[in-house]
């Protein structure tokens, strides 16, 4: 009975050991974990930064197009007013002459 108890107590010093090394393996593991988990923050903190100066060129950016449009839609309808009138004088003018 003696000799079952020393093997039984080797086996269970054995055991704690094991357990000892493995919960050691697990904190280094959680350690290196919580650092990536660190890092991935600081990169989703950097990204979500970069996507609002992003949002903000880009709403500048639709603002300039918008002023650059009217510009050219000004131009535009200039020139086809320009043409309209020419050509209402163009018809008033023959109109004139069969007349």
């Amino acid at each position: 009975m003696n000799q079952e108890l020393k093997d039984i107590i080797i086996r269970l010093e054995t055991r704690v050991r094991q357990l000892i090394m493995q919960q050691n393996e697990m904190q280094d593991v959680q350690e290196k974990l919580r650092q990536q988990l660190n890092e991935k923050d600081e990169k989703i903190l950097s990204l979500e930064i970069q996507n609002e100066e992003l949002k903000q060129q880009y709403s500048r950016l639709k603002m300039a197009k918008y002023i650059d449009m009217a510009d050219n839609d000004v131009k535009d309808m200039r020139g086809r007013i320009r043409t309209m009138v020419r050509d209402i004088d163009r018809c008033i003018s023959m109109l004139k002459v069969t007349q």
